[in-house]
């Protein structure tokens, strides 16, 4: 029977395919620049010398447009160990603090013409040694990353050198030789600490190889090795006493590396390795000698140890993902796993940071490497999304097909389905791994909010070609509860099983990612689908006297059924009703019969269209449309009981505040009048209504019905039919207005 036919029923019939996109056409988003953030500019920045103390030099910064932009940002920070002499003219400067870390960040905004240099030059000196970042971003006002410059050089007393010092770690020493008799009965425990970007906290570094050696005089010993816990607390043991027979002399060595990721620097490839202050004769058979590391700030272990703090952050929540205790391999059930490799340099400008999926030219001398741009120690999310792309290339042994709208890509845009895929889930790991809802960048870059964005979105495209949408669909599917949006976020899977959905086997886009879905998984997929705007059309079943809130103008065709021989209504109105106005479009699913319109003006008046009884069973759509975007609705179906209102028998009718519409019906004979009456017993304001029959019309709106006047709370309604022109049954339909309670209606 019709009557069963619901939502799933009429896309397996094919109806879905039948032209039944019936929503409103709606404008594109406004066409935003064509470079996508972090593309838009080139940026240059020199200095024409490698200062030392008390000594001056020329910054020059020149910034070039790639198209005409009207609020082209420029951001230039000098560190603490850089004053001005004299800063560039036009910028606005002033101080301000990362992590820990001031910097004096000066800054202009202004309109930038495709292809025209905009230069600012500026003296500088250096008040302090030590490393020294001169960072430039360039960026136009849409949330996203900025196209960055870097100046990068080591400042010392008397000179200075570009780029990074000189690696100061000498020979590396090699493991005592073993004796039976020794035993490890002193140790030596601490902590290795950085301080983070984003707030200044000073937090541990974990999972990082910390080694303690022996300073001998004729070159030092190794004592023995071990890993940082979750706290980046650590402790190794070793045999106390030395050759001399006093305690040995101990300071650790901590290199960023261990079995399942490394940082490492560019050319060399060796990792970032610093040492501690050597403590003298630590007592034997104690442990309790503390030897503490904390990264200096600005220095380049910082930016190593922020990086392999994010590397270890996205492993710790993926591996929980993966939801196998104990196994702490990217993928699991691997005798060898594999371990990635972050190729990262605080003096090294990257134009875009990538991963490597295969050895390709220069840029990428093997699979399963991470290249980082210097900023990246900025920006925790930035290292989760690209391991996001090595995860993926592991769990699949291989990637989506590349395609080249992929090399340039940015979060709201249209690439291709296998891109869109391939990101969307780097961009889901990363905001996942933070439990977060936007996808952040560094700390001066606006960030963008993947949970909120659905249809019409600011700015945004639709479509499985967008990664956005796709990431925003992946944290849909995972969250529930207090992030749950109020419509179609019906996920609750957790990131657990997002994950499993994931491994089931290799996706190019995200309907083969469905595929992993249990059947039940899959439906709720769809609505999460349809809310992200990846769907673009959604049938929504309306159920007898259920009430339903949507809102407007998306691509929803709610659906209801019609019995042969009956009066049915369909009403909608704003919700609450001070809203803007909605108008209701009533059809046919099979397109069969002239659509109707209802459409009052007034956004408090329900509108409505009656559909009358007929031969068959019926399906149709009601769709609501506002002069506003997502305005919320209510819509509800009504069918007319079994019999008709007889002339003096009352029938009381309860309406509560999750109503909106009643439907009975009466006959009427030709020239008979007739009067019908809704009292509230409750105080309650309702309108009545009264349709004739048509022979020559399917069904017929708000405008085609007489209405009641005298109105109001608490108020009856009545209506006076004083010469009936036809004989037949008619509907007589109440809408509730405001107030809930019981109403009495009554034929006379």
């Amino acid at each position: 029977m019709l009557r069963r036919l619901m939502a799933a029923a009429l896309a397996a019939t094919g109806l879905a395919a039948a032209g039944l996109a019936a929503a409103p056409a709606h404008a594109a988003p406004a066409k935003p620049p064509a470079c996508d953030p972090g593309y838009c500019f080139t940026v240059d920045v020199k200095l024409d010398r490698a200062p030392a103390v008390g000594q001056t030099a020329t910054l020059t910064v020149g910034v070039t447009a790639k198209e005409d932009l009207p609020n082209a940002t420029t951001i230039i920070e000098l560190p603490e160990t850089l004053r001005w002499v004299r800063p560039p003219a036009g910028l606005a400067h002033a101080p301000a603090t990362i992590g820990r870390s001031p910097v004096d960040r000066a800054s202009r905004t202004e309109r930038a013409r495709r292809g025209t240099p905009v230069r600012y030059e500026g003296i500088v000196t250096a008040v302090a040694p030590g490393p020294a970042s001169i960072r430039v971003q360039a960026r136009d006002g849409r949330p996203g990353p900025g196209s960055e410059g870097l100046a990068y050089l080591t400042i010392g007393e008397r000179s200075s050198v570009f780029g990074m010092p000189p690696d100061d770690r000498g020979p590396r020493a090699q493991a005592p030789a073993t004796s039976g008799t020794w035993e490890d009965d002193t140790c030596v425990q601490g902590r290795v600490k950085h301080i983070r970007a984003e707030d200044g906290a000073v937090r541990g570094v974990p999972g990082i190889r910390v080694t303690a050696f022996d300073a001998d005089g004729d070159g030092p010993d190794r004592l023995g090795a071990t890993f940082t816990d979750d706290a980046g607390d650590y402790q190794v043991c070793f045999p106390g006493a030395d050759e001399d027979g006093t305690g040995q002399d101990v300071y650790i060595e901590v290199s960023s590396a261990n079995d399942y990721w490394e940082i490492v620097k560019p050319g060399d490839g060796t990792d970032y390795a610093v040492r501690s202050d050597v403590r003298q004769d630590v007592p034997r058979g104690s442990a309790l000698s503390v030897i503490d590391y904390e990264a200096a700030p600005g220095s380049p272990a910082e930016g190593a140890f922020r990086i392999f703090t994010a590397a270890h952050e996205t492993w710790t929540a993926y591996t929980g993902w993966l939801n196998q205790p104990g196994n702490e391999c990217w993928k699991p059930g691997e005798a060898s796993c594999r371990k990635v490799t972050v190729i990262w340099a605080p003096d090294r400008v990257v134009p875009v940071s990538y991963y490597c999926p295969g050895a390709y030219g220069t840029d990428c001398s093997k699979r399963f490497e991470i290249h980082l741009d210097a900023s990246v120690a900025l920006s925790k999310m930035t290292v989760a999304h690209e391991l996001g792309h090595f995860i993926m290339d592991y769990a699949y042994d291989g990637m989506p097909p590349y395609d080249a709208s992929c090399d340039e890509h940015y979060v709201k845009d249209e690439t291709t389905p296998a891109c869109a895929w391939t990101e969307g889930w780097a961009d889901w790991v990363a905001v996942q791994t933070y439990d977060d809802t936007h996808l952040r960048w560094g700390p001066t870059d606006p960030a963008i909010d993947i949970e909120s964005p659905t249809w019409f979105s600011e700015g945004w495209f639709d479509g499985t070609d967008v990664e956005g949408r796709v990431a925003g669909a992946l944290l849909d599917l995972a969250d529930s509860g207090p992030r749950d949006e109020k419509y179609w976020d019906v996920g609750g899977l957790g990131p657990a099983g997002v994950v499993a959905a994931f491994r089931k086997a290799p996706a190019d886009d995200i309907d083969q990612f469905l595929g992993g879905l249990s059947a039940q998984d899959k439906v709720l997929a769809e609505q999460v689908l349809f809310q992200n705007a990846i769907r673009n059309t959604r049938y929504e079943d309306l159920f007898d006297r259920k009430i339903a809130h949507w809102p407007s103008n998306e691509h929803l065709l709610p659906v209801f059924p019609t019995t042969a021989g009956k009066w049915s209504v369909v009403a909608t109105v704003a919700s609450p009703p001070n809203g803007a106005n909605v108008d209701l479009y009533t059809y046919p699913v099979d397109h069969a019969k002239v659509p109707l319109a209802s459409s009052d003006g007034t956004a408090s008046n329900a509108d409505f269209i009656a559909v009358q009884p007929a031969s068959d069973d019926d399906v149709y759509v009601a769709h609501a449309a506002s002069d506003v975007d997502y305005q919320e609705y209510a819509l509800e179906v009504a069918e007319a009981p079994d019999g008709d209102l007889q002339k003096g028998t009352p029938q009381e009718i309860s309406m509560g505040a999750d109503r909106l519409v009643e439907i009975r019906t009466a006959r009427i004979e030709q020239g008979e009048p007739a009067t019908f009456i809704a009292t509230p017993r409750d105080g309650q304001d309702v309108d009545l209504f009264v349709m004739a029959p048509d022979a020559n019309r399917w069904g017929m709106p708000r405008s085609a019905a007489r209405r009641s006047t005298s109105g109001g709370p608490n108020k009856a309604e009545r209506i006076t039919i004083a010469d009936p022109k036809v004989t037949g049954v008619y509907a007589v339909i109440v809408i509730r207005k405001s107030g809930e309670g019981n109403l009495l209606l009554t034929h006379t």
